[in-house]
C-alpha cells in the first residue's frame, strides 16, 4: 500500500470515527430542539384556547352559593361573583365579623349574607330553604365549598378529637353541602367547586392534609357520577396563599397557639419526653415564620380561578394555583415533579424545607 493510499484510509477512518462520536449529539440537538418546539407550540395553542376560544356562561338569573365566606377565598370570590352580576349566597359563621361587613356594605341587592355552620344539619337546611326561595325554578348554577380549617402538629402530638373537628368542616361538611343542594345543581346543570389544597403533604399537617385528599377523591367519584346529568365538578389547589387569607392575622395566631399549648397538654408522658417541649414551641414558630416569609400578598389567583370555574361552559378538572411570594411556589413545583421522580426523592426535597432541624429530646434513629 501506498503512503498516499495509507494516509487516505487512516483519514476516511478518523473521519468515520469523528461521525460515529458526533452524530448522537447532532441527533440529539435535534431531537432536543423539536422537543421544545412541540412543547412550546403545545403551550401557546393551550393559552389561546382557555383565554380567546374559551365560551363563557350566560350570568343572567344564575344563582351562586358560597361556604366560608367570613374571610379569605369566600369573601373575595363572594364579592366578584355579586359585582359580575350573580345572584350570591354568601355563608358566614359569624354574622358579627369584618367580612360580613365588606359583603353588606360594598356589594349589591343581590348579595345575600345567610347564616351558615357547616358542620350542623340544622345550619345547612336553613341555608337550603333561603337558597330554594330564590332558585326552586331555575336551579342552582354552582356551589363553591370553601369553608375549611387547619391544624398544624405531628401524628402523635396531634389529638383524636382534632382530627375529628378538621374533618367536620373540611370533609364531612363538603360532602353534607353537596349532597343538600344537587337536586337544585342538577336542575340548573350547574357546577360544584371544591377547594382543597395543592396536593403535597409535608410533615406537621395531617389533620388537614387527609381531609384535603379525601376530598379529592370524593369530587373525582361525583364528577364522573354527575356526568349523566351534565353537572360539573371542579377543583380548586391553592398553593402558598396562607397569610393573604387571614390564616396569619392576630386572631389565627392566637388560636394556633392556643392549639399548640393544648397539643402538649394532652400529649402523653412518652410522647412528651420523645418530642420535649422545644420541640412543639420551634414547631409552632417555624411554621408561622415560613408562611410569614413566603406566603403570595394576593387572594387573586385563585379567585381568577374559582371565577372560570364558575364561568367557564368546559371548566378544567383541576386548577392547581401557584402562590408564594418568591418567583415560584415550591409546593407546587413539588406537584408537577411528583409523577415523575422516585417517591424517596420528593419526600428528600421536602424533608429539606420542612422537618425541624434542631436535636429532638430523644432523636430517634432516621433509616
Amino acid at each position: 500500500m501506498e503512503a498516499k493510499q495509507f494516509i487516505a484510509l487512516q483519514g476516511f477512518e478518523l473521519l468515520y470515527l469523528l461521525v460515529l462520536v458526533f452524530l448522537p449529539y447532532v441527533i440529539a440537538q435535534k431531537i432536543v430542539g423539536l422537543t421544545i418546539v412541540f412543547i412550546a407550540s403545545v403551550m401557546i395553542v393551550t393559552f389561546i384556547i382557555k383565554n380567546y376560544l374559551t365560551k363563557m356562561i350566560d350570568i343572567d338569573g344564575k344563582t351562586v352559593l358560597v361556604t366560608g365566606c367570613d374571610s379569605g377565598f369566600g369573601n373575595a370570590i363572594a364579592q366578584r361573583l355579586d359585582f359580575m352580576g350573580f345572584t350570591v349566597y354568601a355563608g358566614c359563621q359569624d354574622l358579627k365579623s369584618d367580612g360580613v361587613e365588606r359583603l353588606t356594605s360594598s356589594t349589591s341587592g343581590r348579595m345575600h349574607v345567610i347564616p351558615l355552620d357547616v358542620t350542623d344539619d340544622k345550619s345547612i337546611n336553613e341555608c337550603y330553604d333561603e337558597v330554594y326561595k330564590a332558585c326552586s325554578t331555575t336551579g342552582l348554577w354552582a356551589l363553591i365549598n370553601n369553608a375549611g380549617i387547619n391544624f398544624v402538629g405531628d401524628v402523635e402530638l396531634t389529638p383524636l378529637n382534632m382530627y375529628r373537628q378538621v374533618a367536620e368542616v373540611n370533609l364531612f361538611g363538603v360532602i353534607n353541602m353537596s349532597k343538600t343542594f344537587l337536586p337544585l345543581i342538577r336542575k340548573a346543570k350547574g357546577r360544584i367547586i371544591n377547594t382543597t389544597s395543592a396536593p403535597i403533604f409535608p410533615p406537621s399537617q395531617s389533620a388537614c392534609a387527609f381531609t384535603k385528599n379525601a376530598v379529592e377523591a370524593f369530587s373525582d367519584c361525583l364528577r364522573l357520577e354527575m356526568r349523566q346529568f351534565g353537572v360539573k365538578v371542579s377543583i380548586i389547589e391553592p398553593g402558598n396563599f396562607y397569610g393573604s387569607t387571614g390564616m396569619l392575622g392576630e386572631k389565627s395566631v392566637s388560636r394556633m397557639r392556643q392549639e399548640c399549648d393544648e397539643m402538649w397538654d394532652k400529649a402523653s408522658h412518652e410522647v412528651k419526653t420523645s418530642y420535649g417541649r422545644d420541640y412543639v414551641e420551634a414547631q409552632y414558630s417555624k411554621n408561622v415564620d415560613i408562611a410569614k416569609k413566603t406566603t403570595c400578598t394576593t387572594l387573586a389567583p385563585v379567585v381568577d380561578a374559582m371565577e372560570n370555574a364558575v364561568m367557564n361552559t368546559n371548566p378544567s378538572i383541576r386548577y392547581l394555583v401557584d402562590g408564594s411570594n418568591q418567583w415560584y411556589d415550591y409546593n407546587n413545583v413539588l406537584v408537577r415533579l411528583k409523577p415523575y421522580l422516585p417517591a424517596n426523592w420528593i419526600d428528600n426535597l421536602i424533608d429539606r424545607s420542612y422537618i425541624l432541624k434542631h436535636t429532638l429530646t430523644n432523636k430517634p434513629t432516621r433509616n
